[in-house]
This record gives structure tokens, C-alpha cells and sequence, in this order.
């Protein structure tokens, strides 16, 4: 049942990126849908490969369908603040135009980055220079098998499985949530679009709720990164045409 619902997300994850690319195309290639495009691209696949799991089974084939998985999450998590202050510019809020502004995003992003990526170099390239390999482990979520970074004993597939983590843990995912909460909060003030606070929510509620959810806090969690993206695409999408008509007169500042 738990593999169902994976293959279900993967298929919405996929449709729901293929509506933003059309979107994105059509209108001009605004900016802002490019960066919540980009994060978002191979989230199907992710759902997809923890989908197909059971079928494929526990080996070589499955850890290397998961590879490109986990280092696409660990190099583009931060995009997801870069697509949070291109929303934010998009839609005319002054401060998120400023230059301090537009830097206080990058300079986020790249720290976020600065802690994620070694993990991706390591998960692909193994030891590599200062880099430490990182090695998957085989976890069971209900009937779907899958090879992850973190195994705790709620997934564990037998009893000699031992508890297992490497990565970075919810610290990058955690801060790129509450920007986009931040960014959606200002949007809501300024714009009357609650849509984006709504998903960032839900996203939070998803992913931190795990204990409640009990076995199946991952599905849950994909659940909420549907409807974050959702929210991201959505508001992307209704502010593309914002930003060409410059900020509202209430968003100019008398000192700017």
C-alpha cells in the first residue's frame, strides 16, 4: 500500500512540475518559476524509486537508483531560499528587491549549500580529497524498501539491522522551510495571498509531526513536500508578470 502511495506522489510531483514548465515557457521564462523548476525536477524520481522498490529489490540496481536521489536533495535544497527571494521580487516586495536583500538570500544559500554538499560529493565520488564516502542503508517503510542516509529502528528491515545516520540532518530543510514560511507571511501581509504560508505550514506539520505519524511519517512527509511545491509553483506562477510592473506605490520606501 505504502509503494501505491509513492508511485501516486511520483505521478503528481511529475504532473505538477510539467504544468510549472509549461507555465514558465509560455510566459515569458519568468525568472522565479525557473528557480522553484529547478529544485523540484527530479522529486518524482525520488518518490518513483522508493515506489518501485519492492519490485526491483534489495541490491546494486535499487542503491544506484537511489544515488542520484540523495545528492540531487543534498545540492539543491538551498535553491529552494533563492526560489523564495525570486517569489518575493516577483511580487514587488521592496526590501526582498534591495541589494542587501537580493545578498542576504545568497549568502543563505550558499551557507545552506556549504553544509549539504559535502554529503552529495561523498554519496557519488566516495572518499574524495577532504570529502568522507557516504554509504545508504536499506530501510523498510511498510511494503517499499529503500536505501537512505538515515535508518532509525521504526524502518529497520529484520532484526539485525543496526541504527544508522550520516548526512547533514533537518538543519538545511528546517531553515529553507521558514524562509519560504517568512517569504509567504510577507505575501500574505502585502499581497493578500495566503497560499504559500499555507504550504510552507503544511510542509513543517508534515515533515516535524514524524513521531506522530509513526511508520508512516515518510509518505506523510512527501505528502507535505507535494503540497509545499504546490504552493511554490502556484505563487510563482501568479506573480510571474508582477515584477515587470514594478513594486506598488505602498512598497517604495521615502528613502529609496
Amino acid at each position: 500500500m505504502i509503494s501505491v502511495l509513492y508511485l501516486v506522489l511520483s505521478a503528481a510531483q511529475l504532473a505538477l512540475w510539467t504544468w510549472g514548465g509549461r507555465v514558465w515557457a509560455r510566459a515569458g521564462r519568468p525568472p522565479a518559476l525557473a528557480w522553484v523548476l529547478a529544485p523540484t525536477a527530479l522529486l518524482w524520481y525520488d518518490n518513483a524509486r522508493i515506489g518501485l522498490g519492492r519490485f526491483i529489490g534489495e541490491g546494486e540496481l535499487l542503491y544506484a537508483l537511489s544515488v542520484p536521489a540523495l545528492a540531487w536533495h543534498w545540492t539543491m535544497l538551498p535553491a529552494f531560499v533563492l526560489a523564495a527571494g525570486a517569489i518575493a521580487r516577483s511580487a514587488g516586495l521592496a526590501w526582498a528587491r534591495h541589494a542587501l536583500g537580493r545578498a542576504a538570500f545568497w549568502a543563505l544559500a550558499a551557507l545552506l549549500l556549504a553544509v549539504d554538499l559535502p554529503y552529495a560529493i561523498g554519496v557519488v565520488f566516495g572518499d574524495v580529497g577532504p570529502f568522507s564516502g557516504v554509504e545508504l542503508r536499506l530501510g523498510c517503510i511498510g511494503d517499499a524498501i529503500r536505501y537512505t542516509a538515515t535508518l532509525t529502528p521504526a524502518y529497520f528491515c529484520g532484526p539485525e539491522t543496526e541504527a544508522y545516520r550520516v548526512g547533514p540532518g533537518p538543519v538545511v530543510a528546517i531553515v529553507m522551510v521558514v524562509v519560504v514560511g517568512i517569504v509567504g507571511v510577507a505575501l500574505w501581509r502585502a499581497r493578500r495571498w495566503p497560499w504559500l504560508a499555507v504550504a510552507a505550514g503544511v510542509m513543517f506539520v508534515a515533515a516535524a509531526g514524524g513521531p506522530a505519524w509513526g511508520t508512516y511519517a515518510p509518505p506523510v512527509a512527501n505528502v507535505g513536500e507535494l503540497v509545499f511545491v504546490a504552493g511554490l509553483l502556484g505563487t510563482a506562477a501568479r506573480f510571474r508578470d508582477a515584477a515587470a510592473r514594478g513594486p506598488r506605490p505602498a512598497d517604495v520606501s521615502p528613502s529609496s
